[in-house]
């Protein structure tokens, strides 16, 4: 039997060690109750300096905004919900395909209803580069809206947001009751594009890069937001225009007496190319730069009025997504544009430069746009293999096809085409070059058009002051700055 008595416990704090870490422990409970305090009374102080500047969101004031407000460019034919002489107007840039802009719509019909004849939406198309079927969703909703029948198309659009083929948006149509042949006609048709490019530039100009995006009252809010912020903001809004009905504005003319001082634009928006500064060594969208054709693979003709520079790579997938626009630029100018396609092969895209090299082996046997359609039709099947079997299909001679593939001087065609990318500024695709001025990304047509239209002034003066036709790009050319920063 031991002698050896039972540990006695000791004190929890009994060795200087461990009085030092309950120190620190109080010291560290002490400091956050005081940093509560001090935070507390800090917000308080700086609550109202936050609500003038920003219009902060804090429990029943105004919810954050820039303080500011801005105009949405609208066209007066877009779907609208609500009555015409409503007290605040949100105008929605919203995408069929987005996920987020799906959990928009219940909370915020809900909301409304509280506020029944004070509210109205309108709603703007603002499909997203990287959502595929988007685009067609929005066409589609604007062919149900000819039938009036824009929200029912709309509500089963975002109920089936995964499910928007071709055949979906035609079973959708005859489920909500449309005309099948005139739905078809509509949303294939110019104008549905052109609505929705005009809701996309008007997006941009808004200032959003994502979605869903809101204009309420010209003040701009983003997300998926819940019923109960609706309120708030509907709370103030109210609040902000009563002085107007106070004192005598009707109130079918609210809307416009606060868009007499609201911004055009919103963080330098207005050209589709997003908010954000240009990186050093990017072109200036509003300069004209030295872009030389170089004998490079063309769709139009030599005394075309404007000429398009594209900088491009197969397995981009913006690539493929701009050409829809371009199509359009094609079929809409005919002969006063040409395109001029230049490679840009991204280093992280491994079936890139085959792709390319597969091009231009194509275009030895005139067939270069063929190729390029194929290719971009089955961007995730590149391989070299895949390459020759399109050949094939477009009846070309496969053995040559294959030797061009690997010919030194279509390398270097290649290498000539990224250093020139590179001497513009151009680090990313696809890129164009309209009559010299910068358009970056897969951007709708109203964007190519604008440029395009431009430059067909330009151009004509030029001509009207005894230039040939021929010579208007090279005349242009004369006076283009080299690079970036020249």
């Amino acid at each position: 039997m031991s002698d050896a008595r039972p540990e006695e416990p000791r004190n929890p704090a009994s060795t200087p060690a461990e009085k030092r870490s309950v120190g620190s422990i109080a010291l560290v409970v002490l400091g956050f109750a005081a940093t509560l305090g001090i935070g507390f009374y800090a917000g308080q102080w700086i609550k109202p300096w936050v609500q003038e500047v920003w219009g902060g969101w804090f429990g029943s004031d105004a919810p954050l905004t820039e303080g500011v407000r801005f105009r949405a460019d609208l066209r007066g034919d877009e779907p609208q919900m609500g009555p015409d002489d409503a007290l605040i107007t949100i105008v929605e840039y919203s995408d069929f395909q987005c996920p987020y802009c799906s959990r928009v719509s219940e909370p915020l019909k809900a909301a409304m209803d509280d506020y029944e004849g004070d509210v109205r939406l309108i709603f703007k198309h603002f499909p997203l580069a990287g959502h595929a079927q988007a685009s067609p969703a929005a066409r589609a909703a604007w062919a149900a809206h000819q039938q009036g029948k824009f929200w029912e198309m709309h509500d089963k659009l975002f109920a089936n947001a995964k499910q928007l083929g071709d055949a979906d948006l035609t079973e959708y149509a005859k489920q909500i009751g449309l005309d099948l042949t005139k739905f078809e006609a509509d949303r294939k048709s110019p104008a549905a594009s052109a609505a929705v490019d005009s809701d996309h530039t008007s997006g941009n100009k808004a200032g959003l890069s994502g979605t869903p995006y809101f204009l309420v009252n010209g003040h701009n809010y983003s997300g998926a937001l819940p019923a109960h912020q609706w309120k708030q903001i509907f709370d103030y809004e109210l609040k902000s225009v009563k002085s107007l009905l106070d004192g005598g504005t009707p109130r079918a003319q609210v809307y416009a007496e606060l868009m007499k001082d609201a911004k055009a634009t919103r963080g330098g928006g207005g050209s589709g190319q997003g908010t954000k500064a240009r990186r050093p060594g990017e072109p200036d969208p509003a300069k004209t730069y030295k872009v030389p054709v170089d004998a490079r693979p063309q769709l139009g003709p030599d005394d075309a009025l404007v000429t398009i520079v594209e900088f491009s790579d197969f397995e981009c997938p913006f690539c493929s997504r701009v050409n829809a626009s371009m199509d359009e630029v094609k079929s809409t100018y005919g002969k006063d544009v040409r395109v001029v396609f230049r490679q840009r092969p991204l280093s992280f895209h491994a079936s890139a430069r085959p792709a390319a090299k597969a091009a231009l082996a194509a275009h030895r046997q005139g067939k270069f746009w063929e190729m390029h359609d194929m290719m971009f039709s089955n961007q995730k099947a590149l391989s070299k293999s895949d390459l020759i079997g399109y050949a094939g299909a477009l009846g070309l001679d496969t053995a040559m096809f294959e030797l061009d593939m690997e010919a030194a001087d279509i390398e270097q065609m290649i290498k000539d085409d990224e250093a020139l990318a590179g001497k513009v500024g151009v680090n990313g695709t696809p890129a164009f070059f309209v009559n010299g001025r910068f358009l970056s990304g897969a951007q709708p047509f109203s964007e190519f058009a604008r440029l395009i239209d431009e430059g067909k002034v330009a151009a004509q003066k030029l001509i009207d002051a005894g230039t040939p036709r021929a010579q208007v790009y090279d005349k242009l050319m004369e006076s283009a700055e080299e690079k970036p920063g020249a």
